[in-house]
C-alpha cells in the first residue's frame, strides 16, 4: 500500500516526530511505500488567499496546492500526525486541509445537492497528542 504521512510539528525532538519516525519505519519494514510531507520543513503556506479561492473556483489550481493534491491522489492511506494545541490542530495542518482537501478535489456536490467524496476508497487516520511534552 502507498501511505502518505502529513506531519505538523516544528520541533525536531518532539513526541510527534518520534511517532512519525516510528510509523514510517514500521510501515516500510512491512513493505509499504511511504511518502512524508513535513509541513514545517517544506514551508507549506497554510493561508487560503482570495486569489487561491477565486482561481480554484475557475478550476485553476495553484501549483503548490496541485503538488500536494498529487501526493494525496497517489496514496491509498493518508495519515495526519500533529499535536492538539488550544483544543485544535496547528494552523499549518488546518491550512493544509483547507487548501489541499478542497471542493472539486476531495468532495463535490451531486445533482441532488448532496456532498460526495471524490477520495472514496482511500483510508484516513489521525494520530494526535495532547498534554505535557514529557
Amino acid at each position: 500500500m502507498k501511505h502518505l504521512l502529513v506531519f505538523a510539528h516544528p520541533r525536531r525532538t518532539s513526541l510527534n516526530r518520534a511517532i512519525l519516525e516510528r510509523t514510517e519505519h514500521v510501515l516500510e519494514s512491512m513493505g509499504h511505500s511511504v511518502q512524508v510531507r513535513d509541513l514545517y520543513k517544506i514551508g507549506f503556506d497554510p493561508v487560503l488567499t482570495e486569489e487561491d479561492f477565486s482561481s480554484m473556483g475557475r478550476g485553476q489550481i495553484p501549483e503548490d496546492i496541485k503538488k500536494e493534491q498529487d501526493f494525496v491522489a497517489a496514496a491509498d492511506v493518508i495519515t495526519l500526525i500533529y499535536p492538539v494545541w488550544w483544543a485544535g490542530m496547528p494552523a499549518i495542518m488546518k491550512g493544509y486541509i483547507d487548501r489541499v482537501l478542497a471542493y472539486g478535489f476531495a468532495y463535490a456536490d451531486t445533482p441532488q445537492g448532496e456532498l460526495k467524496s471524490l477520495l472514496a476508497g482511500k483510508k484516513g487516520w489521525i494520530i494526535n497528542t495532547q498534554g505535557e511534552a514529557e
